[in-house]
């Protein structure tokens, strides 16, 4: 949706360092309804989901983190958090945001200047805010549109002082720097985890009998305009010269689920098989938080 601007009013050269503050450099989603109070989600899902890995520091990111938890997309995964002065819900203050890593360039051309910003409504506000919880109950008027219904916390595991943010249906967008600020009667504390977004999907491979033989079949979660699809055995060999893959179902853009199958005569019911869908069309890559915002060259004004 566009909105009319109203008169410009002017300001100095932080143009993408304000938008930035304001959390509006992905485009705006439509708010989705936040996480219902029982999630559904338990301890041993939380411990189960997510691989953490020591502290890294990458020269793209805007700040440093503790952790780096990698996950493929469609998947769910646990970002860790933790303090010892957490003893459950009672006068909990806790929070998850997210630093996105940014970019700026300058332009020297005004209509392209703004063009950029025509893209945008800057009537509405995108939160930073991944989920909050305070005054003893979870707070979804807070939260990003974003994470409308995916993101949670175990209420159950605050008692042991876990405050892992639960995320379901991992995405390319939701590649960032996650921070966990939590603080109660007996202490304040702070995390920060890196959560890294593989780019090819790996869907579950399950077994079916075809006529004679045994095939192993996986189905993609993701759409795709150009899928490359690669199947490795145990011993990561790439035995994709053996499989087949066919259109599941099209959208009207042209991006479509896939079905592929292993139709090797040596597939056996006891191997273990890997199955990765990669987008390869250039113009169709999976965004992520990465976010390009112009400055002008020339001028001592911005408006917008």
């Amino acid at each position: 949706m566009f909105v009319p601007l109203t008169a410009p009013r002017p300001r100095t050269l932080n143009t993408s360092r304000r938008l930035a503050a304001r959390g509006r450099d992905l485009p705006p989603p439509s708010r989705g309804p936040g996480p219902a109070p029982d999630s559904g989600w338990t301890r041993a899902e939380a411990r189960a989901r997510g691989e953490a890995r020591p502290h890294a520091q990458s020269g793209a990111a805007s700040a440093s983190f503790e952790k780096e938890v990698r996950v493929r997309p469609y998947t769910d995964v646990a970002l860790p958090c933790a303090f010892a002065f957490v003893d459950g819900p009672d006068g909990l203050e806790l929070s998850w945001e997210r630093d996105d890593i940014r970019e700026v360039f300058e332009v020297a051309d005004d209509e392209e200047y703004f063009r950029f910003f025509r893209s945008y409504d800057f009537f509405e506000v995108f939160s930073k805010v991944v989920y909050r919880f305070g005054d003893g109950r979870e707070q979804p008027e807070e939260q990003s549109g974003l994470y409308g219904g995916r993101a949670a916390v175990d209420l159950d595991g605050m008692a042991e002082g876990s405050l892992a943010l639960l995320l379901r249906d991992v995405e390319a967008h939701d590649e960032a720097v996650y921070t966990c600020s939590a603080s109660t009667p007996h202490g304040r504390g702070r995390r920060k985890i890196k959560l890294v977004v593989e780019a090819a999907e790996e869907p579950p491979v399950r077994f079916e009998r075809r006529g004679e033989e045994h095939v192993a079949v996986c189905l993609s979660k993701g759409w795709y305009h150009m899928p490359n699809v690669t199947w490795l055995n145990r011993a990561e060999e790439d035995v994709s010269n053996f499989s087949s893959v066919e259109i599941l179902e099209e959208r009207r853009d042209g991006a479509h689920r896939v079905l592929t199958v292993l139709h090797h005569r040596l597939v056996k019911l006891h191997e273990t098989y890997v199955c990765r869908i990669l987008e390869t069309d250039a113009n169709h890559q999976p965004v992520k938080s990465i976010r390009r915002i112009p400055r002008r060259k020339h001028h001592m004004y911005d408006y917008y």
